[in-house]
């Protein structure tokens, strides 16, 4: 019997040749879509989950209220949150820290010398807190010494080679100092769906003494591991009484500190917050892919079921012959099942190798990495598995359970006709496919006309040809040399001008600081961030200037003047930007002498359009000398880069040998922050689009079908006088319709989802009614391109060959 019902199978499979292929292709897409981006959703929610007691874990965030408002929130806190906590906290089992402040070192052994992004302190136990493995050493033991330090096995490659690194000395050094560190560890390269980033990793007791356990410089990723069964609100709620009996500086004094928990696996997909190092992922965006996967693989299910029950129709009087015969029920069934298992097998092994394909060449979310790691991620074959196997059993139980019970002698009359409810759910099945593609459309217009929007608005500060330097490591004579060099940099032909600066724009300024206006109370601080130039800044990056003047290198008290934002204007509480020229302010740890507001800037774009302008002041005091310059900036005139960074190079290579030479191009630079939005943007398109040709597959079938069983209503039809145009429009308009009638779903729904999704971008573009009538008219275009060549075929057939046989 299994014998008969395979050759039945294939011999219907081969019959319907045109249909099969739809079928397939349709399924194979549908598959590879929703394997490829099932794989980034699982990916991006996977992060932090290899930690032992991952769900324990949590990070301690910073909060800063004024009375009831919330002023600011940071993904850090200070080196003493930790200890106190530990010490009055009794859910707290243990603690872990990690310092970022200033963790852009040079490192060097021997000749090696590179600049490494992130070389931090951390605590004693942070390789038993955490679960990085560990290649060579101790995890009790590796870092309980001062002036000691793990790191990572690609570094020790770097650095090493194929020599053993145990035992051997390391110079850790940038402008602040040289830390001299013996190697105790080397632990496997963190894998990438991890929240914490590092290739170094230096013992706590190696910093100074004051700072172990600081409370005013959050810039420490600290996490706690709760005990079973504890409150964290009961946590967050006991902090601010803590702070209070530390808080011994006038720092921030009359704001309240508080806390916020946030679960360790939770932390990537969390929006991002000041402070926050590492690239955060977008849950939004997450979610949106997520339901988009499903979306294509309902799609091209709802292509194959409707394809199949149509069909199914044809086969009518061969199932009224079998159940004459005495077929069951039952046996049907698996008739169905088996042709719908094989369909599913073929379009599953093809998909398969799209996905394998598709890592390699299709542009990606996340890039290789992340599909790549998951391929043999059995989870999520599971996953699809489940899904499949449910295709395969609705659209084989489907049509064989509606066929089996219909009355054989009725069948085989040729009175066998679609029930109202079955052509109600086609129906149904079609416009679901109408409005989902309405609403990718509109998904697609909104996400290319913010990314147009990004990439073309005025950002207010002039990045074009720059190259940026990354600021000399500590040497003797560092400020002389800086000047000399400086000067020698001006002198080479095609370079403009040199600027230092803190940060550089697509960079955090992350220097923050307590001020208030002279003469108002404590508790009038706010945070502000501080920006480290020079008499240059301005003029090299064409600030505009609104209020009072730039900083003259001819006026010496300058020095200790500082130019505000329009943000910081506002902030203070002056009442203009002309207001504010002359008055004084006071800058948090500088009590003795207020400094004067010489000028205002017009608001400018420091980072990604995402986040809004905040108030920052630009200031050259030398006795603020914790905020120092990390950057300098070369303006050139010239489209022969290579030889400006060449003679440069040569120039630094004289003047700081201790230190590695590392540049970037700003404007490079600067994008990098639209990486994950311009990657999204083209992603969302790519399967968009994949799931419009996935449906107009599918509505391609079932047009070919229907026009074939309606050729002799065509033909009487043309006899009684019908032109192409009105046969045209009579196959047509009923399609039409639909789509309209989708439309009312779909638009009000569509607009829901894109604002929901703009309202991320503190900068953005309007809606308009024309963005949401777009995807209407183009749909409907689509959909007429499809269906047009059947149409007007079956519309121009002879009627004299379609009713000969009348």
């Amino acid at each position: 019997m299994l014998r008969n019902m395979l050759l039945v199978t294939y011999r219907n499979l081969i019959k319907n040749k045109f249909y099969t292929f739809i079928n397939v292709a349709g399924l194979a897409l549908g598959i590879a879509a929703f394997v490829v981006i099932s794989a980034y959703v699982h990916f991006e929610k996977s992060y932090d989950h290899m930690n032992a007691d991952a769900d324990n874990i949590y990070r301690v965030e910073s909060q800063f209220y004024k009375g009831d408002v919330l002023n600011d929130s940071w993904a850090t806190s200070t080196n003493g949150y930790a200890t106190a906590m530990k010490a009055n906290f009794p859910e707290i089992a243990s603690f872990a820290r990690i310092n970022w402040n200033n963790s852009e070192r040079v490192v060097k052994y021997q000749n090696i010398k590179f600049r490494e992004e992130h070389v931090c302190f951390a605590d004693t136990n942070f390789f038993k807190f955490f679960t990085y493995k560990l290649i060579e050493g101790d995890a009790s033991t590796i870092l309980n010494r001062p002036n000691t330090i793990a790191i990572s096995q690609s570094s020790a490659q770097k650095f090493f080679g194929n020599a053993d690194p145990m035992g051997k000395f390391v110079d850790v050094t940038n402008y602040n100092g040289t830390f001299h560190c013996m190697v105790t560890g080397v632990f496997a390269d963190v894998p990438p769906n991890t929240t914490i980033k590092f290739s170094f990793l230096i013992s706590w007791d190696t910093q100074p003494q004051f700072l172990k356990d600081f409370w005013y410089i959050h810039e420490s990723y600290t996490f706690v591991k709760l005990k079973p069964n504890s409150n964290i609100a009961a946590i967050e709620a006991k902090f601010p009484a803590l702070a209070e009996r530390y808080k011994t500086a006038q720092s921030l004094k009359d704001l309240k500190w508080a806390i916020r928990l946030i679960p360790l696996t939770s932390i990537h997909l969390n929006q991002a917050k000041p402070y926050e190092i590492e690239p955060k992922g977008n849950a939004l965006a997450v979610r949106f892919l997520n339901i988009m996967a499903f979306v294509i693989l309902i799609i091209a299910c709802v292509n194959y079921i409707n394809l199949a029950t149509t069909k199914a129709a044809d086969r009518a009087r061969e199932i009224g012959i079998r159940k004459v015969n005495g077929a069951r029920i039952g046996q049907l069934l698996v008739q169905f099942l088996i042709e719908s298992g094989i369909i599913n097998l073929a379009a599953l092994v093809i998909a398969i190798v799209i996905v394998n394909v598709s890592v390699y060449y299709l542009p990606s979310f996340t890039g290789k990495s992340a599909t790549e790691s998951l391929l043999f991620d059995w989870s999520l074959y599971l996953q699809t598995g489940a899904v499949l196997l449910a295709v395969m059993f609705l659209s084989g139980f489907y049509p064989a359970l509606i066929l089996a019970n219909v009355n054989p002698v009725r069948i085989l009359k040729g009175r066998y006709t679609f029930s109202k409810s079955g052509i109600i759910l086609r129906k149904g099945m079609v416009a679901f496919q109408f409005t989902a593609s309405l609403l990718l459309i509109a998904g697609t217009i909104a996400i290319y006309r913010q990314l147009h929007y990004m990439n073309n608005v005025d950002t207010g500060i002039n990045m074009d040809q720059t190259i940026v330097l990354k600021a000399p490591v500590s040497t003797d004579n560092y400020a002389s040399k800086l000047r000399s060099f400086k000067a020698e940099v001006k002198n080479i032909n095609g370079a403009k001008s040199i600027t230092g600066s803190a940060a550089v724009p697509g960079k955090e300024i992350g220097g923050f600081s307590a001020d208030r206006r002279f003469g108002a109370s404590k508790a009038e601080e706010r945070l502000y961030e501080l920006q480290r130039v020079d008499f240059d800044f301005i003029s090299a990056y064409n600030l505009k200037v609104i209020a009072g003047r730039a900083f003259d290198v001819s006026r010496p008290s300058d020095s200790t003047g500082v130019v505000l934002n329009e943000a910081a204007v506002k902030q203070f509480g002056f009442a203009s930007v002309n207001d504010v020229i002359g008055k004084k302010v006071w800058l948090e740890t500088l009590d003795k002498k207020p400094n004067e507001v010489i000028g205002v800037v017009k608001n400018y774009h420091q980072q990604s359009l995402q986040r809004n302008y905040t108030p920052v002041i630009l200031f050259m005091d030398p006795k603020l000398g914790w905020v120092g310059i990390n950057y300098y900036s070369i303006k050139i005139s010239t489209n022969n880069n290579r030889q400006v960074v060449d003679e440069v190079k040569s120039i630094w290579n004289r003047y700081f040998p201790e230190s590695s030479f590392d540049f970037f191009f700003l404007d490079d630079f600067y994008n990098r922050q639209y990486q994950q939005e311009t990657q999204f943007g083209g992603t969302f398109m790519l399967f968009s689009a994949l799931a419009i040709i996935i449906a107009c597959m599918g509505l391609f079938g079932l047009t070919a079908y229907n026009t074939s069983r309606r050729t002799k209503e065509i033909g009487v039809r043309k006899v009684l006088g019908a032109s192409i145009q009105n046969i045209v429009s009579i196959l047509t308009w009923d399609i039409i319709r639909l789509i309209l009638v989708c439309s009312l779903i779909a638009i009000p729904l569509a607009f829901v989802l894109v604002n929901q999704w703009l309202n991320g971008y503190a900068f953005r573009v309007s809606l308009s009614l024309w963005q949401f009538i777009l995807p209407i008219v183009t749909l409907i275009l689509i959909t007429l391109a499809t269906i047009s060549y059947l149409t007007v075929k079956a519309a121009m057939s002879n009627p004299a060959r379609t009713l000969k046989d009348e």
